[in-house]
């Protein structure tokens, strides 16, 4: 635990300076600006933890760089602690500035409810349940990523080894396994910054209200309590869900500011483009980016082509070493989807092997082990995939399908009332949803707002069915449709019954959120009992050690398991299978080449 906490001490400050100095200058674009009259005034960006969301997409664009030049380690540390350093001291003014306007805000209740979220999110992060797929290939491709970078045909090792997650460069970066261990803690570090997120419920008080993003922080909540046994793993799936939720949460916060701004939503769908680079069933996601350019098209016309431009090009950075480091590793441009395929390099995984790969996928997320059932027809495998769904993801997947012709009622009431209004000034145009919602006077979000999240949560939700509906990749799209229709009408009986003006439903609200997470602190104490170890206080739990054979190939010595296909960490470098396994040249990092007698034919027939 200790060990985890100094990890996070780093990443913290050196994320808080990377996200700081982004912001700022990106606030300060000269075509950025919000105009007020004749003069032109910066954004500050409101939305507490908004550096450290933007430093953690800014330092993984980094790792992924810096694994395509050298292997990130030691030297990469050094490099961006200067780099830190640099920032700190150009804006030190500033970033003290900053800082003590955050801790002035803060008073000692708020401070001790961050700590203690801060400390029990370290504990379960020191130990755990390691997920299978982190000793099958999350701790072997980021010891790729620790010794060489990045390797030209990683891929025909192992097939997992080409799935190019961008959470494996920055959990490299973060992982300092020059020093001995290689730690993983940065899985953990994401449902902290969600973490923090949800104590902003304690605002329910203050404001005597709720707002629709409080309804994601609950859900936000069960699901951290759900995963903290197991954010000791570098799962690709913790890192995608926490900053989904985180994601949704400030785009509706900003919804309940009624924050008219191009730049925070811009830079939240950008956060977007990231978010892919993690997970690719997070593709959806990037709609979001809709919003700000059609509220700075309508806007802004012709001037709205440079801040477009920018937002562009900063996508472009996040994007660019995400699709080289997937040329490197497999010779596909996104693997394994085979539908681009410009490339013609000889490490390239043979597109037979990538579609029985991808069509492997899609059939183990619906339930089946053949992968000749990847496009088995909805009646096939739907009922039994819905069997297999716990209580509560069957409950909300059904609230989804009632919530889908409200949302659809909605829609068709606010295009109606669009064309009636059509000639009217905006204000008036909005009175029709004021008076039959009764929300003039609340932080409420407006019909379009509603009905826009709502859609691209729904499509979340459809793209995640229709692809690999596995539980782990898509749980949060299950909640989120229905959490926000909830919320939503939850809102609007709150507001129509006048329950504002009564102390006790806030405070009862605040209090069966407390009586919860009590209740399930002590479930998480009781099933920590059996698996804990005092030097946990200490040091993080390690990977998993497993036994294996070696096998020299080219006077390279290779290791395989003994029994499974899972060699975690230590045993380097692996792979559940080595026969066939060929060397682009007469050292590792020369890279690898298609299996002998593998030209991707016989898989391909086999999927066809």
């Amino acid at each position: 635990m200790v060990s985890v906490i100094a990890n996070w001490i780093y990443i913290l400050v050196t994320t808080y300076i990377l996200g700081f100095v982004i912001l700022r200058n990106m606030a300060e674009v000269a075509y950025l600006y919000s105009k007020k009259g004749t003069k032109k005034a910066v954004y500050r960006f409101k939305l507490k933890g908004s550096n450290f969301l933007a430093g953690i997409v800014a330092a993984t664009v980094y790792a992924e760089v810096f694994s395509i030049i050298y292997k990130v380690g030691l030297i990469a540390n050094l490099f961006l602690i200067l780099i830190c350093v640099a920032f700190a001291y150009q804006f030190r003014e500033d970033l003290a500035e900053h800082l003590k306007t955050v801790f002035g805000a803060m008073d000692r209740l708020e401070f001790l409810l961050y700590l203690f979220v801060f400390l029990l999110m370290a504990y379960g992060t020191s130990h755990g349940l390691m997920h299978y797929d982190s000793d099958l290939y999350h701790a072997q491709a980021i010891r790729w990523i620790e010794e060489y970078g990045v390797i030209y045909g990683l891929g025909n090792l192992h097939l997992r080894l080409g799935y190019n997650s961008a959470s494996f460069a920055v959990s490299a970066l973060y992982s300092f396994g020059f020093l001995g261990q290689s730690m993983h803690a940065v899985a953990g570090y994401c449902a902290l910054l969600l973490g923090w997120q949800c104590v902003e419920l304690k605002n329910i008080v203050r404001r005597r209200y709720p707002v629709l993003s409080d309804f994601v922080r609950i859900i936000s909540v069960y699901y951290l309590f759900t995963i903290f046994d197991e954010m000791v793993s570098p799962a690709t799936d913790l890192f995608m869900t926490t900053i989904v939720l985180n994601i949704i949460i400030r785009w509706l916060d900003l919804y309940a500011e009624h924050e008219r701004a191009f730049l925070p939503h811009a830079l939240l769908a950008i956060t977007s483009v990231f978010l892919t680079t993690v997970k690719l069933s997070a593709a959806p996601l990037m709609l979001l980016s809709i919003y700000p350019i059609y509220r700075i098209i309508t806007r802004r016309k012709k001037e709205a082509i440079k801040p477009l431009i920018l937002c562009i090009v900063l996508a472009f950075i996040i994007a660019f070493p995400y699709f080289v480091r997937n040329y490197v590793l497999t010779g596909w441009l996104i693997y394994p989807f085979t539908g681009i395929d410009i490339f013609n390099v000889a490490w390239k995984v043979p597109k037979g092997t990538a579609l029985y790969d991808a069509h492997e996928i899609i059939a183990y997320g619906k339930g089946f082990t053949d992968s000749l059932m990847y496009n088995a027809k909805i009646g096939e495998w739907l009922p039994a995939w819905f069997a297999n769904l716990t209580t509560f993801n069957k409950l909300m997947l059904i609230l989804d399908v009632v919530a889908l012709p409200v949302l659809v009622g909605c829609c068709i009431y606010y295009v109606v009332v669009t064309f009636v209004k059509r000639g009217e000034k905006r204000a008036d145009s909005e009175k029709p949803q004021s008076t039959i919602f009764h929300l003039s006077h609340r932080k409420a979000v407006s019909l379009s707002d509603f009905i826009f999240i709502e859609i691209i949560t729904y499509l979340c939700l459809f793209y995640w069915l229709f692809t690999s509906p596995l539980g782990r990749y898509g749980f949060v799209y299950i909640w989120l449709p229905s959490i926000i229709m909830i919320g939503r009408f939850a809102i609007l009986l709150y507001n129509r019954a006048g329950l504002a003006k009564t102390e006790w439903v806030y405070r009862a609200i605040i209090g069966a959120l407390a009586v919860y997470i009590v209740c399930k602190c002590g479930v998480l104490i009781k099933e920590d009992v059996p698996r804990f170890r005092a030097d946990y206080l200490v040091k993080q739990q390690d990977y998993g050690t497993y036994e294996t054979i070696q096998k020299d190939i080219n006077s390279v010595t290779f290791y395989q398991p003994v029994e499974g296909d899972r060699t975690g960490y230590d045993a380097f470098p692996s792979s559940p299978d080595l026969d066939g396994v060929t060397l682009k040249g007469y050292r590792i990092r020369n890279g690898f080449l298609p299996r002998k007698g593998q030209d991707g034919n016989d898989a391909e027939n086999e999927v066809k």
